[in-house]
């Protein structure tokens, strides 16, 4: 065994540059399996964490249940049936910095009881004193994002005017410090905020922990029977969570489809070059004694150090970079997933699981070639007497034909979106495509060598002719198709979601947005005095997980009179809606078993009505208003007067300087936690989180797609180097160099044409099927060709591709002819 072990790491270190594309393609795949194991636990891990860090044992938050007078005396909220370690309470409101955008929570409490429990850290002090009005403790990111220091004075505009304030205090980044969500907060005294809001001995924020962690969901229940005006939640939300996590688990699947798609090919053909330099010594062992089983096992277990290499290269990046992959992740899929660090334990059974991944994929793309090695007689392997002739297989053309059947049927018959389906059907296009590429290629070379025939005459038609026949050129081009679907599959997807930001913008009839609103209609009419508001509308949605007839879906129920911010009619008419009928996504309803005339229940203890009974009567398209597509329309009546009668944005129209608009809104809204925006910050927020998506699953692909071109590179080396004596037998007989490679260029040029051709055109059916497969995961995408952007990318790949005719045509003029035929 020691000496097998010799002769495998001679061979490994000896085919270092094939063998690094296989490790390295092992490696990049084994790292998005291993992040598909560790996803959950560092994100469960992550929410603990913040969590501890964040609310320091506290379990559950208290508010009152109208938002109109949300303050209480602590008292009035009644804790006697649970046991409760300890309480503490807040008063807060929201106040402008004078002349800025910048809203501020202005959280008043008793910082002293509020530091010894360790909500707060200070990191730096000036004479700070925790009974000092005027006097504040601010976050650490306030102080950097806005260059604020000890001493500081700030202006804040509030409910009773402007007050003046001294910064005593710059906390650390932790307690209700850590993460985004607080960095606004400013921490006064309870008596400060209470002249504020003309509260006093008030609060409007209780935290309870409790002295039995296990039994919350219960104690959660006694709180709400036993308080009927308030509303308790976890400081955690389980369900947000789980749904998060799935999120990201599904996202990571796709991401792993594609890059084993990719990394399977470009592993295989490498692998296979390897194995077959090897023929000679494998026919040597035979011919001394060794049995085909031996022989065979070495080739094997050469293969599994491959992938026990790749695997523990792979696994190694995990642990690395999994906390920024899985953070971009997150910014890109969810918008209120939490951002700390990641350092969940790892479960040394992923690491396990991981590198048996790595070797499996790693013997399942080599065992046929060891199998086919095994079958030659010992004088063709020791003269190296194997077939370099592309042949067609008439089985695996005509499975490739089945497989794209398959792929077409389970396209058809998936009306449900079902993910595994959905699977599936990408991966028979892939593989169909592959398996009768050669098929295409026989055809097509002959097709071209007629033509080159007929107008360049017989050295380019020699050229053509070649590629039928040629396994390393077939080879070239099954890389170029795998490497070029991928690219414009994705570039479809980039460009669809461009396309779709464009639409999101011409669907505003407005300027600027508001939302964060916690009071009624009514309150917010005094808008419309402002000076240089122009038009002002609102807009009634909820979104939350719901119990739809008994089942629990993530869903956007809005309030609308007409078609409104890109929802349109399908079946039925919105301003035609009466109480009690409801119009749903046609998408959706297709997804989830609906159809007009279901009746529904939806239920939700945020409602003001807690259950709702409506029948579907049309259907309507909101791709433009969510990818998701998951929305539901009431008439605006019924969902103020069922779900809230709070609107969730107000959209304002002017004719001023956008700027100075939103400090004027922001100025008059004082006292409120609301965010004023244009439409175009929108908009470009919403493409800043998808980029970054999109962004890394690019790195992906294009770290397998560097893999594929050096592997074409190595492939025309190989190549020249397998047939530099058919080269110059022809130039002895019949051809002058400058033929030859004539010959060559119509070889490599008709080779890459056909790749492309044959590229886009299984890359189009791909993006079909990609957006079957991220509508199955709840982001659809309408996707849209647009062919002049698609042709220009597949021209300068092509322009790319091309290049790589120098190596051989420089080889060519460099060849001694009577070096290379002296031993024929």
């Amino acid at each position: 065994m020691r000496i097998f072990m010799k002769y495998i790491i001679r061979n490994i270190w000896e085919n270092k540059l094939r063998g690094f594309l296989i490790l390295f393609s092992l490696m990049v795949s084994t790292f998005v399996v291993f992040l598909n194991f560790v996803a959950r636990d560092d994100i469960i891990h992550q929410y603990e964490t913040l969590h501890e860090e964040s609310y320091r044992g506290y379990d559950m938050i208290v508010n009152h249940e109208d938002t109109d007078d949300p303050f209480f005396k602590e008292d009035e909220f009644k804790t006697d049936n649970i046991d409760a370690s300890n309480k503490l309470s807040a008063i807060t409101t929201f106040g402008v910095v004078d002349n800025d955008e910048l809203t501020l929570q202005l959280y008043g409490c008793n910082r002293k009881s509020y530091l010894d429990e360790g909500l707060f850290v200070i990191s730096e002090e000036d004479n700070f004193s925790n009974s000092k009005d005027n006097q504040i403790l601010i976050s650490p990111q306030l102080a950097k994002n806005y260059g604020y220091e000890l001493g500081d004075k700030i202006s804040i505009e509030t409910q009773i005017g402007v007050k003046e304030y001294e910064i005593g205090a710059i906390a650390k980044e932790t307690g209700l410090f850590l993460g985004v969500d607080n960095e606004n907060l400013i921490v006064m005294t309870n008596s400060e905020v209470e002249e504020i809001t003309e509260q006093e001995n008030k609060s409007n924020v209780l935290m309870i922990s409790l002295a039995d962690k296990s039994n919350i969901k219960n104690s959660i229940k006694t709180l709400e029977e036993n308080n009927d005006d308030f509303v308790v939640e976890t400081l955690v939300d389980q369900e947000t969570m789980d749904s998060n996590i799935n999120m990201i688990s599904q996202v990571l699947l796709i991401i792993l489809i594609l890059v084993l798609l990719m990394n399977y090919y470009v592993i295989s053909s490498n692998a296979k070059v390897i194995l077959l330099s090897r023929t000679p010594v494998v026919g040597t062992f035979r011919s001394l004694g060794a049995s085909k089983i031996k022989v065979n096992s070495i080739l094997v277990l050469e293969n599994l150090v491959y992938g026990l290499l790749g695997g523990i290269f792979g696994v190694i990046c995990g642990f690395y970079f999994r906390e920024t992959i899985l953070e971009t992740i997150a910014q890109g899929v969810l918008s209120n997933a939490p951002l700390g660090e990641i350092s969940a334990p790892i479960n040394y059974v992923y690491i396990i699981f991981a590198l048996i991944f790595a070797v499996i994929i790693q013997l399942i793309s080599v065992i046929h070639v060891i199998y086919h090695i095994g079958n030659y007689s010992i004088k063709n392997l020791i003269f190296e007497e194997l077939s370099s002739v592309q042949k067609v297989s008439i089985v695996l053309t005509v499975l490739g034909f089945v497989l794209q059947g398959f792929s077409y049927v389970l396209y058809r018959i998936n009306n449900s979106y079902n993910l595994i389906l959905a699977i599936l059907a990408l991966v028979f296009a892939m593989a169909g495509g592959i398996l009768v590429l050669p098929f295409i290629t026989k055809y097509l070379s002959l097709f071209m060598t007629k033509i080159n025939k007929l107008i360049f005459g017989e050295a380019p038609s020699l050229g053509t002719r070649n590629i039928s026949t040629s396994k390393i050129i077939n080879s070239n081009i099954k890389l170029v198709v795998i490497s070029l679907s991928m690219i414009l599959m994705i570039f479809m997807t980039s460009s669809s979601l461009e396309n779709l930001f464009v639409k999101a913008k011409g669907s505003f009839e407005l300027d600027l947005q508001l939302y964060g609103m916690e009071k009624k209609e009514n309150d917010y009419l005094k808008l419309k005095r402002v000076q240089g508001v122009k038009d002002l509308q609102f807009l009634y949605s909820y979104t939350n997980t719901l119990t739809v007839n008994g089942n629990e879906m993530n869903l956007i129920l809005c309030g609308f009179e007409d078609e409104r911010l890109g929802v349109k009619n399908k079946d039925g008419k919105i301003e035609n809606l009466k109480n009690g009928e409801v119009m749903i996504d046609e998408f959706y309803a297709i997804k989830n078993g609906f159809e007009i005339g279901d009746q529904l229940e939806i239920e939700s203890d945020d409602f003001k009505t807690k259950k709702i009974k409506v029948e579907i009567v049309g259907t309507i398209d909101s791709s433009i208003f969510t990818t998701a597509r998951n929305t539901i329309v009431f008439s605006e009546d019924q969902f103020k007067k069922n779900v809230s009668d709070i609107p969730s944005s107000i959209y304002v129209g002017t004719d001023k300087n956008l700027t100075q608009m939103k400090k004027t809104l922001y100025k008059e809204l004082s006292g409120e936690n609301i965010t004023v925006e244009t439409f175009n910050e929108f908009i470009e927020n919403q493409e800043q989180q998808v980029s970054g998506l999109l962004s890394m699953v690019w790195i992906f692909l294009i770290l397998s797609i560097l893999l594929s071109a050096i592997g074409l590179v190595n492939n025309q080396v190989i190549g020249f180097i397998q047939r530099k004596r058919e080269y110059a037998v022809l130039y002895s007989v019949s051809m002058s160099k400058f033929q030859l490679n004539i010959m060559i260029f119509f070889e490599i040029i008709s080779s890459f044409l056909i790749g492309c051709i044959s590229g886009l055109v299984l890359s189009i059916w791909m993006s079909k099927l990609l957006g079957v497969l991220l509508s199955s995961i709840g982001i659809y995408l309408e996707f849209s060709f647009q062919w002049g952007n698609i042709f220009t990318v597949v021209g300068s790949i092509f322009v790319v591709l091309m290049l790589t005719a120098i190596i051989p045509i420089f080889k060519i003029l460099r060849m001694n002819v009577i070096e290379e035929i002296k031993y024929e």
